[in-house]
């Protein structure tokens, strides 16, 4: 099936994906960004959200957000489905066309989500914090390109786009796997929603990018010199060993499950 056209396409992704923030996605974000970043579990890092400004803290940078979700789920969905489209077209199985649509699909991303994450780490790090009360996407973004220059907003880039890729690859992947090979297709939605976790957990075998992408745009909204993606690994892995390279894994695995059933599952069942 092709599953639309271009302009379709583009629709649903972004509609898509600003539904799975807006319900959860950001929230869940904002948990494990301040995990990541702090060295809090979970449960403290929630209550500490909380505390700083109610429910409506968890949904800090939402405006942006939003922006960013629709930018994202319309390349991700046009990426992803043309790709997936191509391979089946060439004879490919449907298991290598689910890994080659999430990883076109989440390398796209990453040009719109490494500046984006670098604003949303700053505000979530900086909330609370003298001098940075009036911070908003603006602000932050203005302080970044003024003392990094422009480029200083796509520091972590690298790391970004590796994430994107193994993650959309991954989840694409395992959903597949879990949806044909273990037939749980054919259990109908509750099947479908399944597949859709099982991808969503199987994707976070690649935290420790995700934990050094966090620190070091973390550092660059601090307005301290970013150090290389090796030396943040190594940092970490000295002074926490492996736990500390998988911080933030729970919410993260649920936000996973959460964006995979979103930006996956559904187009898996309308044919996408």
């Amino acid at each position: 099936a092709t599953g639309g056209g271009l302009a379709t396409n583009l629709l649903r992704g972004a509609f898509l994906r600003v539904a799975s923030d807006i319900s959860g996605g950001t929230p869940l974000e904002s948990v494990k960004c301040r995990v990541t970043t702090t060295l809090k579990g979970p449960l403290q890092a929630t209550r500490d959200i909380y505390s700083e400004g109610g429910l409506q803290a968890f949904w800090t940078g939402t405006p942006s957000r939003t922006i960013e979700g629709a930018l994202l789920g319309a390349m991700f969905l046009v990426g992803s489905a043309a790709t997936k489209n191509q391979v089946l077209a060439m004879g490919g199985s449907k298991d290598l066309a689910a890994l080659a649509g999430g990883l076109v699909g989440g390398l796209v991303q990453a040009i719109v989500m490494t500046p984006a994450g670098m604003v949303f780490t700053s505000l979530n790090y900086n909330k609370g914090k003298p001098g940075y009360e009036d911070d908003n996407f603006i602000t932050v973004a203005n302080r970044i390109v003024k003392e990094k220059g422009v480029m200083g907003m796509f520091i972590g880039g690298g790391p970004m786009a590796i994430r994107q890729a193994s993650n959309w690859a991954s989840r694409g992947l395992f959903t597949e796997i879990a949806r044909t090979n273990f037939k749980m297709s054919k259990y109908g939605l509750i099947g479908e929603i399944g597949s859709g976790v099982i991808g969503g957990v199987g994707s976070c075998w690649n935290t420790p990018i995700e934990t050094v992408r966090v620190i070091m745009q973390r550092d660059v909204s601090s307005g301290l010199a970013p150090k290389t993606a090796k030396e943040y690994m190594n940092s970490i892995y000295e002074e926490q060993g492996i736990p500390g390279l998988f911080r933030g894994v729970t919410p993260r695995a649920i936000q996973a499950i959460w964006q995979t059933c979103f930006m996956v599952v559904v187009p898996n069942i309308l044919g996408l």
